[in-house]
């Protein structure tokens, strides 16, 4: 493994995006991987990856990019600002860290303060993952258990609709008429109905309309007008 001996280290910051709650920005993981490689006098080049989830590498194609150039040996090394915007997953976290050993590439990981070139760093990376991955499956076993509990005490699970009324009294009908959900699909996009979130219609969004607790509140009130026209 390269050394900083033998010349500037050439170093891929990794910067994650994504759009979910994160706690750093783009600009703070900018900030923090320049000021390091300011220091360290390392040659470094930034890749900036707009991924919604790191559960896997298989969603983050810049990512398999890097990894290849780093496995020809383009690089000496990847530096993220935070071991979360690297990976969540016990099993690619520790699959990375052993092709970067077997490969002769370094993990540098700001948060943590470590570079796996060290045995002791490797062994405090790893460290982390084990700990990461746990409080991973803490925060889903008391989420799993608090949705238990609201839906044992009657309350609405999931994300509040803001479908058009008109669109989801409209896809009802489609479906009492006799229509499968790939063919109610295909007549909203003929009809240009948008969704919720402006992106395509899924047979898989048809079915949640159809089993949502808002349609059937909309169904049982007998104050409902009659059906709305849905403009094109």
């Amino acid at each position: 493994m390269k050394d900083a001996q033998s010349g500037p280290l050439k170093i891929a910051g990794y910067v994650r995006v994504s759009t979910d709650k994160q706690d750093i920005s783009p600009e703070m993981q900018r900030a923090a991987l320049e000021r390091e490689a300011l220091l360290k006098g390392y040659e470094l080049t930034l890749v900036e990856e707009l991924a919604v989830s790191a559960a896997t590498m298989t969603k983050r194609p810049l990512m398999q990019q890097l990894l290849a150039a780093l496995k020809d040996g383009s690089f000496d090394g990847l530096m993220v600002a935070k071991l979360d915007r690297l990976s969540r997953s016990m099993e690619d976290g520790t699959r990375i860290l052993a092709d970067s050993q077997r490969q002769g590439w370094r993990i540098i990981c700001l948060d943590l303060g470590v570079d796996t070139a060290t045995v002791m760093g490797a062994g405090l990376f790893n460290m982390a993952l084990n700990f990461a991955e746990i409080e991973r499956k803490l925060i889903g076993k008391r989420t799993s258990e608090a949705m238990q509990q609201k839906a044992a005490d009657g309350q609405h699970m999931g994300r509040v609709s803001v479908l058009p009324h008109a669109v989801m009294l409209r896809i009802h009908d489609l479906h009492r008429g006799g229509l499968s959900l790939r063919q109610i699909v295909e007549r909203l996009e003929a009809e240009q109905v948008p969704t919720a979130k402006g992106v395509r219609w899924h047979a898989s969004t048809v079915r949640s309309v159809l089993s949502s607790v808002t349609l059937q509140r909309l169904l049982n009130d007998s104050s409902i007008a009659p059906r709305e026209a849905i403009e094109a």
